[in-house]
């Protein structure tokens, strides 16, 4: 090999090397949590609020707590399924106030596949209250409820807690008004300020199990 066949080699070595070191830009196609390295304007933001809390005197119930929240992306019997896994930070000691979640998510439509509520008589006497893929889905159309989320947009889907009624039940409420909206869009831009210039949509998880219906006539916060 000649002089100028021996430097093309070292250049081409040199070169791999440095792109080896280089970090890689991984798209994960589960979602994750929200940060400018993983945002992507060809990718969606889902702004969701969930209180894990326990509540007391719930129904019929000395107490009852919603433990785990599952959505799938449509269609769901796919072999590989795009989820979001919620899951209570503790089944003993969590506030009984809604916590906030962001995160980077593959643009489409979700459907809630999968909850779970515990629910006590006493502290012996222990009992769940599921959905699931098999009771949530039918004849492969989601009827516990749906949120879709477009590219390059933020979209507030609701707050997710217990109705406690007869029965503790999963229940989607909402911010009420234009205004508490953009004051919550707000602090959501505060707090990640690389997202100011992504409009943010008012767009609830749409139900006819687990809450009303309820629209925005400005849905947009540019």
């Amino acid at each position: 090999m000649g002089l100028i066949g021996v430097n093309r080699m070292i250049k081409s070595l040199r070169y791999g090397a440095i792109l080896a070191a280089l970090p890689t830009l991984v798209v994960a196609a589960e979602p994750v949590d929200l940060s400018e390295s993983m945002y992507r304007a060809d990718l969606g933001v889902l702004i969701i609020q969930v209180n894990w809390g326990r509540t007391w005197k719930c129904g019929q119930f000395e107490n009852a707590q919603l433990q785990a929240l599952t959505f799938t992306k449509t269609p769901v019997d796919t072999p590989e399924p795009i989820s979001l896994d919620l899951v209570t930070p503790s089944k003993l000691f969590v506030d009984n106030k809604f916590l906030p979640y962001a995160f980077v998510i593959q643009p489409g439509e979700y459907a809630l596949t999968a909850f779970d509520v515990k629910v006590a008589r006493s502290t012996t006497d222990v009992a769940h209250i599921k959905g699931s893929k098999e009771n949530l889905i039918r004849d492969g159309k989601p009827i516990g409820g749906t949120f879709t989320v477009n590219p390059g947009e933020a979209v507030y889907v609701g707050h997710f807690g217990l109705d406690c009624g007869a029965e503790p039940f999963l229940w989607r409420t909402y911010i009420d008004g234009r205004e508490d909206f953009e004051k919550y869009i707000g602090g959501f831009r505060a707090k990640f300020p690389f997202a100011k210039q992504v409009p943010a949509q008012y767009r609830l998880f749409s139900t006819q199990l687990f809450g009303g219906p309820y629209t925005l006539k400005d849905p947009t916060v540019k």
